[in-house]
Formats: C-alpha cells, structure tokens, sequence
C-alpha cells in the first residue's frame, strides 16, 4: 500500500491460496493475447485449478466452482481468511 508517491507505508501479508481439497495454488498471469483467462491458479505439479476468467461464460474452473480460499500470513492481515469469491478475485 502507498500514498500515491510509490513509498511503502504498509503490508497486506503473503496470500496463500487453497481449493477446496487444501492444495496450494500459486497465480500465475496470462499475456493480453488470453482474453478468456487473465488470471489462473496453478497447483505445485502445473495444473490448472482455478481461474478469474474474462468472460464468465467460458469458465470451467472459476473461483465460485473450485471454492478458493485465501489466507494471509505476516502483514496487517496477518491470520485472516477469506472464501468470498468477490473478495479472493479481488487478492488475485
């Protein structure tokens, strides 16, 4: 977070992303070229677990299906958890 002047005056934390079987998921950003999925999480092995799709329609694993959720460790939310899919989006 800054002020608008590029300084730092805090931290949110690390966000650890899990599906609803507990693998952690790392978010991985596609090129402008991908329209369909800007943003995809990614298991250990590769594998596409989820993703915050462009357009809603053609999602086969968006968030709300796969039930991410997001906790953080350090920082100001240091312990806090979210599963609002509105909310996770909004991290990734």
């Amino acid at each position: 977070m800054d002020r608008g002047d590029g300084i730092a005056v805090g931290w949110l934390g690390h966000p650890i992303f899990r599906d609803k079987e507990g693998r952690k998921l790392s978010v991985r950003r596609m090129p402008t070229f991908f329209e369909t999925l800007q943003v995809v999480l990614v298991d250990r092995d590769g594998i596409v677990r989820a993703d915050v799709p462009f357009r809603r329609i053609e999602s086969k694993y968006s968030v709300e299906q796969v039930g991410v959720t997001v906790e953080f460790y350090s920082g100001e939310l240091n312990g806090v958890s979210y599963s609002d899919p509105a909310t996770v989006k909004k991290i990734c």
